[in-house]
């Protein structure tokens, strides 16, 4: 548990690293969200050390965020900031690091013993066998090369051993010695009793708290580029997976429908006698099928032994303010038959400037 605490320290580490490098990469988007299962109720997207609370509703998209960062955004259950995060001390978390450097030296010289002595054996098995002229020039010459990086290898492996055993022992040590500092202040703070103290001035070079461990995210997403997205959030065991749509300027405007074929199988979407294929896990838009303040009627044909039949029949009211996002889903009443879910979004009006906001920062006021 101590090692895992500590991993996530040198994670943390890493990634506030990235977060002040100019170097790394940085996104600046805006994005709605929408859970696909049950509402997420708490949640929030980490920035910094904080998180943003958004709740994530099942029923209708979220309000616009904006998020400047790094390029992959984590999801986190906001109460999980308010727990008081562990004390590992710094000492402890770099011994933790080289014990952890080591192992990884010591596991890829190990892989690579066990690469080149399998190309020795390779080379002596045929020889043995009297198949000596089967041997070709670029072979033997690996063979050879690596007979000679043989030793080299088991240096490395012993060597990087060792300092993962000494590693270890460092850990260990202060682990103990941070025990035994801890259980010594616990049994000195209860003898002086009701006492009062002067609490000792905080050295301002260390942090008291240890370092920060953030919470484990339920979801993250890593953003290809700026721009505008949505993001679908749907179970995956434990834990949620995001698919995100591009919501770039005209890639579903409102007055559209946006199907997302989750029936795993291909369908067809038929409005006014025009078919739109889509893929499973594919998706389509559709803009504007009919006049607006009408109806409008969707056919989703599925496959069957008789060809494509109709499996559901959406029927809605075109309005040119208002987006469709529907997803199709499997059917347990099976045949051609399949399910439908619809998420609405209706278009926000432009905010109305006042026209007085001028004369408030010493301004002309408007004239009437």
């Amino acid at each position: 548990m101590r090692f895992l605490l500590a991993s996530l320290t040198v994670a943390t580490a890493s990634l506030f690293a990235q977060a002040n490098d100019p170097a790394t990469k940085k996104v600046d988007v805006k994005f709605r969200a929408l859970s696909f299962d049950a509402p997420i109720i708490g949640s929030g997207f980490l920035d910094g050390r904080d998180a943003k609370r958004l709740d994530i509703s099942n029923d209708f998209l979220s309000g616009e965020q904006t998020y400047r960062g790094l390029a992959t955004i984590a999801f986190v259950m906001v109460d999980d900031l308010a727990k008081q995060a562990p004390e590992v001390p710094l000492e402890i978390v770099a011994a933790n690091g080289r014990r952890s450097a080591a192992q990884e030296r010591a596991r890829k010289a190990s892989e690579e013993y066990t690469r080149l002595s399998a190309v020795i054996a390779k080379v002596a098995n045929t020889s043995r066998e009297g198949q000596a002229g089967k041997i070709s020039a670029s072979e033997l010459a690996e063979a050879e090369a690596a007979q000679a990086k043989l030793s080299e290898l088991s240096r490395i492996m012993a060597e990087a051993s060792k300092d993962a055993d000494d590693a270890q022992t460092e850990v260990n040590n202060r682990q103990r010695d941070h025990q035994q500092a801890l259980t010594e202040a616990k049994s000195a703070k209860a003898a002086k009793g009701k006492a009062p103290t002067k609490a000792p001035a905080a050295d301002k070079g260390k942090d008291p708290k240890g370092p920060f461990v953030p919470p484990v995210p339920f979801a993250s997403y890593t953003f290809p580029a700026d721009g505008k997205y949505i993001l679908l959030f749907a179970g995956a065991d434990k834990d949620k997976r995001i698919m995100a749509i591009e919501d770039k300027e005209g890639t579903f405007p409102f007055g559209s429908y946006l199907y997302i074929n989750l029936t795993g199988k291909p369908v067809e979407v038929r409005y006014n006698g025009k078919s739109t294929p889509i893929a499973p896990n594919g998706r389509a838009v559709i803009s504007a099928p009919v006049a607006n303040d009408t109806y409008a009627q969707g056919e989703i044909l599925t496959p069957g032994e008789d060809g494509f039949q109709i499996g559901y029949i959406a029927r809605t009211y075109q309005q040119a303010d208002v987006r469709t996002l529907f997803f199709l889903l499997p059917s347990d009443a099976g045949g051609h038959s399949i399910n439908i879910k619809g998420i609405e979004e209706r278009k926000q009006p432009d905010p109305v400037l006042d026209p007085n906001a001028g004369a408030a920062k010493g301004g002309k006021a408007a004239s009437k």
